[in-house]
């Protein structure tokens, strides 16, 4: 009769626990001006801290860099179905990334930005553009994530030539979910070795 009690109780005890929260910060800070180019990240939880700071002098760098990146994935989407065995396809990525973001929180996001053009006209039109882009992102996160509480905000700065972008928010998940995405994705990297042997096995040999 003991046994059965310790057993309940650690069951009991092993579901509120997968029912906890695990919440991570993240603060960006994007601040640009005439040669001063400046990206802050600082992103914590529980179990670790991240704090970097990366210059983005040359924006022209910056592009060519993801436009090398671009072709090389491109490149990649050509290799023969053979050397693909295993990885997992971009629709199997997005259907995880979409499997986890049902399940994400976004308890509190803060977003404060503060735009200058020098030139009072194209100030206010880019502060109606910072405000456009910002209300077609905030309406697609909450479409794919459940979004509680929002703060934005967008600030002409009429006397200088800036732009300063500050974002800080909470995301949370249950650890049961952060276990079924675990799951669901050793589901698809077994699916996608198996369907990556049988290519491989359907394919004539030379």
């Amino acid at each position: 009769m003991l046994g059965l009690y310790i057993c309940t109780g650690f069951v009991l005890a092993v579901l509120l626990f997968s029912l906890l929260y695990i919440k991570v910060r993240i603060n960006l800070e994007f601040y640009t001006s005439p040669g001063n180019t400046m990206l802050a990240v600082n992103i914590s939880s529980i179990f670790s801290r991240l704090q970097r700071r990366y210059p983005l002098r040359d924006i022209s760098a910056i592009l060519n860099y993801a436009t090398e990146a671009w072709k090389r994935r491109q490149e990649k989407k050509e290799e023969p179905s053979g050397s693909k065995k295993g990885k997992l396809s971009p629709g199997a990525y997005y259907s995880l990334a979409t499997f986890a973001m049902k399940r994400m929180v976004v308890e509190r996001l803060d977003w404060k930005s503060y735009i200058g053009l020098n030139d009072a006209m194209y100030t206010a039109l880019s502060s109606g553009g910072l405000w456009a882009v910002k209300g077609i992102f905030t309406g697609l996160l909450s479409s794919k994530t459940r979004l509680q509480d929002i703060n934005l905000q967008v600030e002409p700065d009429f006397n200088s030539d800036k732009l300063v972008s500050h974002i800080y928010c909470i995301l949370k998940m249950r650890i049961v979910h952060i276990i079924l995405i675990a799951f669901y994705f050793l589901v698809l990297a077994v699916r996608g070795y198996i369907n990556g042997y049988r290519t491989g096995k359907a394919d004539p040999s030379h």
